[in-house]
């Protein structure tokens, strides 16, 4: 009946109805019709829908002889190389490099003695002099660049509105070769990571020359038919279609989970000081264990059942999907997903609310879950990224499930640590408020306690 009741009082409360509408928001802004236009992709009934896979969606199969099969994430070193060469020159020649520390963006501008360090460093690479690096050809690097377009003469528009690129490095014949017209790093692989070090040692975290964004901007290939072949097993066959999307469903509730909890629990423990509550409370002869596990149980439920509802948005079209195609799909791999990656987040968030609440008696806990949600954010990747205190476990694509399962131990340990820590938080709650319902914690007590005997010695020198 406790629990109940404290389900009721959180489900019919502002604080829980806000929480419901900006998750509603963030599923809206981000997942809302995903696996609907993927499987509407898959039978080419819309094809507005691109992806990293296939060109078209993840659940169509690969046909032999398509011109093209999509791009797939491949360490490639002339490509990397090229790519990380063409983005430093543009922002030396401006003396404006981006940065992104905690994932937001800072522009950088270096002193005259660090933009000569990043000028040898440009200068090794290309084996240029500073002269020839201010007046580049046009066709120096290729007109697509990774995350880089040069708008040459090499780029042309359609009647459709579309522009159509020659990648000019691809048209050069062997014998026209020249790393004085187009770009031929000058240096080894090995000896590029060096320099692109230094050049991030010089211009901050966060730059563009980590080899973690070299590869995410420019460690992109075309696949072959085998490789888009089997990508689309293991979809279809290792993940069974419906775990790919649960994973991405996870990833984007992950945010609002890792933060907004925080605020229903620590007003609904300081509800009950602002209304008066604990003397009611402590004149009952309510169990301290009860009402403590009755209201965590209450939040977790409310927190997490507007998830579970939400997810057989995506659930119910893929079981569609399996029986028109008569591809078996595993029907609890949402249901799984929340409770072992989304579950053990809401827990230790709800711990760490009730003890420093119940602790302190104010919204402290408020600012330190968002300094935690903060810099969990900025130092998670989006996937694959995995610590063993990661408090949001993130992966930000409907492929990649060998990331998950390389991770997979880690991911383990760091669930289970999530969840040892918020039965701790839970078991400490219980001890602290049960000393002060016997007014063992108040600050009077506190203080008489710990400074009463330096008052006491105090009085008596002065009585002397």
């Amino acid at each position: 009946m406790l629990f109940i009741k404290e389900l009721k009082k959180i489900c019919f409360s502002f604080v829980y109805i806000l929480f419901v509408g900006l998750l509603l928001f963030s599923w809206n802004e981000n997942f809302y019709g995903v696996t609907s236009k993927e499987i509407q992709a898959s039978n080419g009934t819309d094809t507005s829908i691109t992806s990293q896979i296939t060109g078209g969606s993840i659940l169509a199969k690969p046909e032999q002889g398509a011109e093209n099969y999509g791009s797939i994430k491949k360490e490639v070193p002339d490509k990397i190389m090229c790519g990380g060469t063409d983005i430093l020159i543009i922002e030396y020649l401006k003396n404006s490099y981006a940065t992104y520390p905690f994932n937001y963006y800072k522009e950088v501008i270096l002193s005259t003695q660090e933009q000569k360090e990043i000028l040898s460093i440009i200068e090794e690479i290309t084996g240029l002099s500073e002269e020839q690096i201010k007046n580049l050809p046009e066709d120096y690097f290729p007109s697509v660049n990774g995350n880089i377009i040069h708008m040459g003469g090499d780029v042309s528009q359609n009647q459709d509105g579309s522009f159509s690129f020659q990648t000019g490095n691809n048209d050069i014949l062997e014998d026209e070769k020249d790393y004085t017209k187009h770009f031929i790093a000058q240096v080894s692989y090995e000896r590029f990571k060096e320099l692109m070090a230094k050049a991030e040692e010089i211009i901050g975290s966060g730059s563009n020359y980590s080899m973690d964004m070299l590869l995410e901007y420019y460690g992109q290939v075309e696949m072959t038919y085998d490789e888009a072949m089997n990508e689309y097993n293991k979809t279809i066959y290792d993940d069974k279609v419906s775990t790919a999307f649960a994973r991405l469903f996870c990833d984007y509730m992950t945010r609002v989970l890792g933060l907004y909890p925080i605020f229903i629990v620590a007003v609904f423990w300081l509800k009950d000081r602002r209304n008066k509550m604990n003397e009611i409370i402590n004149s009952k002869k309510i169990n301290t264990v009860k009402l403590i596990t009755a209201r965590t149980l209450a939040i977790l439920t409310a927190v997490m059942l507007p998830v579970v509802i939400l997810s057989f948005e995506s659930l119910i079209p893929l079981m569609g999907y399996s029986a028109d195609i008569g591809i078996a799909i595993d029907i609890f791999a949402f249901i799984k997903y929340i409770l072992w990656w989304l579950l053990p987040t809401v827990m230790v968030v709800t711990g760490l609310g009730t003890f420093l609440s119940i602790l302190t008696s104010t919204p402290i806990a408020i600012l330190v879950q968002f300094v935690w949600w903060f810099i969990d954010s900025a130092i998670t990747g989006l996937s694959g990224d995995t610590r063993l205190y990661t408090l949001m476990i993130r992966h930000n694509t409907l492929n990649g499930a060998e990331l998950i399962q390389q991770d997979f131990n880690i991911i383990c340990l760091n669930r289970g640590i999530m969840i040892i820590v918020s039965f701790i938080l839970i078991c400490l709650s219980i001890v602290i408020y049960n000393k002060k319902r016997g007014g063992k914690l108040d600050y009077g007590y506190f203080m008489e306690k710990h400074f009463g005997i330096f008052k006491n010695r105090l009085l008596a020198r002065f009585q002397k």
